[in-house]
């Protein structure tokens, strides 16, 4: 089959925390490295662990206390989050801003109540990664 292994996994981590392990080339290779994930952490896989052995060792309970980040933690994620935000900015101006429209807006409120609950107790992760190459519209017939 045609895939891509140059260009990165790009996971978001909503709900509860878990625990994150990436390991190495091999399920041998160590160290296994934990990590912390929190809701709403983004963890980008590329380079050379892009295949790395990696996965959820355990999900947190809403009850369990996580550790609080530091204030070094904190300005360094910031610091990371400008210089994110710094290297993504377009140099064309837009025509106008644009329009956002914030959850609470478009969210009934039945829904939204439904939806912290569901995210107090269960953890759901959105992988993003692109499958084909680069100019590869489709997987070859002789692939399916």
């Amino acid at each position: 089959a045609v895939s891509s292994h140059d260009k990165p996994v790009i996971s978001l981590s909503l709900g509860l925390p878990g625990v994150f392990l990436l390991g190495g080339k091999t399920k041998d290779d160590t160290p296994v490295v934990p990590i912390l994930v929190r809701p709403g952490d983004v963890m980008i896989l590329g380079g050379h662990c892009r295949m790395n052995y990696h996965g959820m060792a355990r999900v947190i309970p809403h009850r369990v206390p996580l550790p609080t980040m530091t204030e070094t933690t904190i300005r360094a994620r910031k610091q990371e989050q400008e210089e994110v935000i710094t290297k993504t900015k377009t140099t064309k101006p837009r025509s106008s801003p644009p329009q956002y429209l914030s959850a609470a807006s478009v969210i009934p409120k039945e829904d939204k109540e439904f939806l912290d609950q569901f995210l107090r107790l269960y953890r759901i992760n959105i992988n993003v990664r692109q499958v084909l190459p680069d100019g590869v519209k489709k997987i070859p017939d002789d692939d399916v």
